[in-house]
């Protein structure tokens, strides 16, 4: 009686201990093309890939450590010279003495599985790299304001209405699906504490119920004190993949699971056909006793389009008498149908009598599902690029060829030399898109997108997109692939808008520039008055408060010309202790005469007269002021306006409400918006820039407050809330307070120069100077300058810079030659931005103030200078 192992349909051999072929049975001698006399006594690594002899020489390692069983995938030399995939079950028998002797190698061939394994991973790794290159959806959250902006592909994907550039961040947050609420919040406050990308999924809940799997990909960006400024990143559509990738999940494990073991079901039938099913697997596999699925039970369990032709097959085998394979669909007790291969093969006796067939049912579904599944996903790729118009391009990096799959009706691939494809792009932009490419090629990790333009019958077009490096399992580079979407009219509308930004700078600044000319003069005037000591107090108030107009004026004209650094909150604060009180009653001074002449009752309300916050004076007042003043402008004469405060434990309310004309639904959500304004009526004439409410919930945030308006409708009036942390008794000394000035030192007499075709500005600039002790003599032109300064030998010389002939970079120069070191130069100009002052600078002047000038700053900067006359 021969060995079972001699008729099992799989390769079996024994080794020796030097690995020495001692047994193959006839399977393992038909697959090899060797007689078994021949066999034995031979190596088994001459039948081995030579890739493959060390994991199996790690495996025997193993297991003379002790441990008698083990496996490894490796290929086997087939008589036709080629190599097969197999998996190789060893076993170690220990001898009489109990040491390991010879092994035993069972060798399922895996092949045709793992060929299929490794197409599905290529298809993967490609679907993913194209997916990863294709931004659907960008957005950006600006974490001091709470507001994020989003492009339109975003908006849409948020069910946000068209035209949405802009929501609060609780507005995208509130969308997550509730469910997923408090796993979203972890996971995103976890990936900005750790301060790296992140990427993560979520469920959004959209219009009627439906919801969609969205893939978030994120960057925190921090300030330079290490406070979280913004988030920037994309997020795009998942569901299509989610559920391919639930469904891919199941089928993924069960395939992991039948590699690792051979998962056969072994059967063994009479000569006539009828089955014995051997093991607990036949149970476990359908549900059923064995006893059921023996003799043809067994083909009631296949799917009926397979039962008739399965049953047709093995009679055909039982007639011919020798092995035969047969591939169908049979149930499970899960009540799915799953794809098996039956391998049978006829065991004979000594007389050639057809004595028992041998069998395994191997379940062979997962290949048939990869397929299908490579066939699918290949199918939403195209359909994906023709819908988003998505170019996929690739270069193999071993012959530098480009391939291009270009989406749309129909596909079109086209492949060509990288000189060739690269000459396709604008001469200015190729040289950047190359060294991006071979950064890539080089296994560098560039930031970003890469921008370019390629000339073609369209004209030039604009496209963006972005590139991975694909490596072998080597990691050797392979391909780089990418994706390119025309962004054509995307880049004419930034370019339109760059302009536009442009030109608004400019008008700005030559507003200022404009603004602070005719407030030079009043500053000054106002601190001339200051220093008449002998005026009645009621003189003395009213300078005041033209002191604190003219300041308050400056600062918002400092303001409008500087619109960026407002929006970004970059204006710094002077905190110290504020009675809020006294900032009510100012600014409500402030705007009385506003007020009574529109015959306006406004009614002020401040009950706990000791109620502190820190704040900056200036900037508290031109909050309120400007909350104010769009009270009494929105308000009918006859009108009233009520200004009230309550305070807390916690913090101070400052309600201001009037019965003007109201706000509508539509625009209330918008009134904090930059340049934002209601319709204009005849009724409504006083309109502004649009920048107050924008400003001052800026400024409200900077002090740590909010700032809410309310409105019932048009004609119901509304109501201004600013709240603000209140500041106890305990905590007043330790805020910010200004500093005393200290007392003047003695100090000589200077003869200063005065430059200024404005002759107002020039006129009170000099009595300023000569109040204070000094010599000073006026020039209404450069060349009135240039005959002056030689006679008066100046110390110091005040130059505006927009001189009528010569300008004042030029007469600075002329005044003070290479060298010297007087008169000092100070500038004295109504530009103020950065490339001014360094303007200034590499002209030769030592100091540089905007108009209208700081007097207090100018006068301390003078009496601190020690000249040596020559």
């Amino acid at each position: 009686m021969h060995d079972p192992a001699h008729f099992l349909p799989s390769f079996v051999w024994r080794a020796a201990r030097d690995g020495v072929i001692q047994y193959a049975n006839p399977w393992a001698c038909r697959y090899l093309g060797i007689p078994f006399p021949e066999l034995v006594g031979r190596h088994w690594n001459a039948f081995v890939h030579a890739d493959d002899i060390a994991p199996v020489l790690d495996a025997l390692r193993q297991m003379r450590n002790g441990t008698l069983l083990r496996n490894a995938d490796v290929r086997l030399l087939r008589n036709d010279g080629t190599f097969r995939w197999h998996t190789l079950h060893l076993q170690a028998r220990r001898d009489e003495e109990g040491q390991i002797g010879d092994t035993v190698g069972v060798a399922i061939d895996i092949h045709e599985c793992r060929h299929a394994w490794e197409m599905y991973e290529a298809s993967e790794r490609r679907l993913q790299a194209a997916f990863a290159g294709a931004r659907m959806g960008a957005w950006e959250w600006d974490m001091k304001t709470r507001v994020v902006r989003m492009t339109a592909q975003l908006a849409a994907l948020y069910s946000f209405p068209p035209g949405t550039e802009a929501v609060l961040l609780s507005e995208v947050w509130d969308r997550v699906a509730p469910e997923h609420r408090e796993p979203f919040q972890r996971k995103l406050t976890e990936a900005l504490r750790n301060g790296g990308p992140f990427e993560f999924d979520f469920v959004l809940e959209g219009d009627q119920g439906h919801r969609r799997w969205l893939r978030m990909r994120g960057h925190p960006e921090f300030d330079r004190h290490g406070v979280l400024a913004r988030v920037y990143g994309v997020s795009f559509d998942i569901s299509a993949q989610r559920a391919d990738e639930d469904r891919l999940s199941l089928s993924e494990r069960r395939y992991r699971a039948l590699v690792e073991t051979t998962g056969a079901l072994v059967w063994s039938a009479d000569a006539n056909g009828e089955i014995r099913p051997s093991g607990g697997e036949w149970e476990e596999f359908t549900g059923t006793s064995p006893d059921v699925l023996s003799g043809w039970g067994w083909l009631d369990y296949i799917h009926p389009d397979d039962r008739e032709r399965t049953h047709q097959a093995w009679l055909e085998a039982l007639r011919e008498g020798i092995a035969r394979t047969l591939t169908f669909r049979m149930y499970r007790r899960d009540g799915v149908y799953r794809m098996v291969q039956a391998h049978a093969a006829p065991l004979y006796d000594d007389k050639g009598n057809l004595q028992e067939w041998f069998g395994t049912t191997t379940d062979v579904t997962p290949r048939y599902e990869a397929q299908a599944a490579i066939e699918a996903r290949s199918l939403r790729l195209t359909v994906a690029m023709q819908a988003a118009n998505i170019h996929i391009a690739s270069i193999e990096l071993a012959t530098w060829t480009l391939s291009l799959e270009t989406g749309g009706e129909r596909q079109i691939t086209e492949t060509l030399g990288y000189e060739a494809a690269l000459a396709r792009v604008h001469p200015d932009d190729s040289p950047t898109l190359d060294r991006y490419v071979r950064s890539i090629a080089a296994g560098e990790d560039p930031d970003g997108h890469f921008e370019f333009r390629v000339r073609n019958r369209h004209g030039e077009q604009w496209m963006q997109g972005s590139a991975l490096l694909q490596r072998s399992k080597d990691g050797e580079p392979l391909r780089i692939i990418g994706s390119v979407i025309d962004i054509t009219e995307r880049k004419h509308m930034e370019l339109m808008l760059r302009e536009a930004g442009r030109r608004k700078d400019e008008f700005l600044a030559m507003l200022a520039h404009e603004l602070r000319n005719p407030l030079a003069p009043l500053r000054t005037a106002i601190a001339l008055l200051q220093k008449d000591e002998d005026g009645d107090a009621h003189m003395r108030d009213l300078i005041d408060l033209m002191r604190r107009q003219v300041e308050h004026m400056t600062r918002i004209v400092d303001d409008l010309l500087e619109v960026s650094r407002i929006t970004q909150g970059r204006i710094a604060l002077q905190l110290e202790p504020i009675l809020v009180g006294t900032a009510v009653y100012h600014a409500v001074e402030a705007i009385a005469g506003m007020v009574e002449s529109r015959s306006q009752n406004i009614q002020v309300d401040v009950s706990d007269a000791t109620t502190w916050v820190c704040g900056d004076p200036t900037r508290l007042s031109q909050i309120l002021v400007n909350v104010l003043n769009n009270a009494s402008k929105y308000t009918p004469e006859q009108g009233r306006i009520t200004v009230s405060v309550q305070a807390d434990d916690e913090s101070v309310s400052i309600i201001i409400a009037d019965t003007g004309t109201g706000i509508s639904a539509d625009l209330l959500p918008k009134v904090f918006e930059l340049f934002a304004q209601g319709e204009r009526t005849l009724d409504r004439s006083n309109g502004g820039l649009g920048i107050g409410l924008s400003l001052v919930k800026k400024l409200v945030e900077m002090h740590k407050g909010t700032i809410t308006v309310k409105s019932p409708g048009p004609g119901l009036g509304t109501t201004v809330t600013v709240r603000l942390p209140r500041l106890h008794h305990h905590e007043r000394h330790s805020a910010l307070a200004l500093s005393e000035q200290s007392p003047r030192e003695a100090r000589k007499s200077l003869r200063i120069l005065v430059v200024d075709d404005n002759r107002d500005a020039a006129d009170s600039l000099a009595m300023l100077c000569e109040s204070e002790d000094h010599v000073a003599r006026v020039a209404y032109s450069s060349a009135e300058a240039l005959e002056s300064a030689p006679l008066l030998q100046p110390d110091v010389a005040l130059l505006d810079i927009g001189l009528p002939d010569i300008d004042g970079y030029e007469l600075a120069r002329r005044l003070r030659r290479k060298g010297d070191r007087t008169p000092l130069l100070i500038a004295i100009t109504g530009y103020g931005q950065a490339e001014d002052r360094l303007r200034a600078q590499s002209a030769g002047f030592d100091y540089h103030f905007v108009k209208p000038v700081n007097v207090e700053s100018l006068l301390k900067l003078l009496s601190s200078l020690t000249i040596t006359r020559s």
